[in-house]
């Protein structure tokens, strides 16, 4: 039986991204991803990882509040807290990204009333 690990979640960053990079000298940027859930519901929080060349264009790219469409595969990882209570962490690893926007100009912003 083939198995299937993708999602497709289109959402608005909640800030910057975040670039760091490993030892090795891998790209990851991180951001946290607000999406809807309906009128009568909060926004749904992810967090969002990207790797190598895509991590770099995502930090160059992406601002604050911009509209995108992640997609990905969701990794669960397991921990201890230092309560010594079991949690779990959600997160999406992502293959691509796509911003859904044009970011203004400050021209642009200048002329809104």
């Amino acid at each position: 039986m083939a198995q299937l690990n993708a999602c497709f979640f289109i959402g608005r960053l909640g800030k910057d991204p975040e670039m760091n990079y490993t030892p090795n000298g891998k790209a990851v940027t991180k951001f946290t991803l607000a999406v809807d859930q309906g009128k009568q519901d909060k926004p749904m929080w992810l967090n969002i990882t990207t790797w190598d060349k895509l991590a770099e264009r995502v930090n160059t790219l992406l601002y604050k509040g911009a509209q995108v469409l992640v997609q990905g595969r969701l990794k669960i990882s397991s921990y201890t807290d230092k309560n010594g209570i079991d949690r779990q962490a959600h997160e999406i690893i992502a293959n691509d990204v796509q911003l859904l926007e044009k970011k203004q100009t400050l021209d642009e912003q200048e002329k809104e009333p």
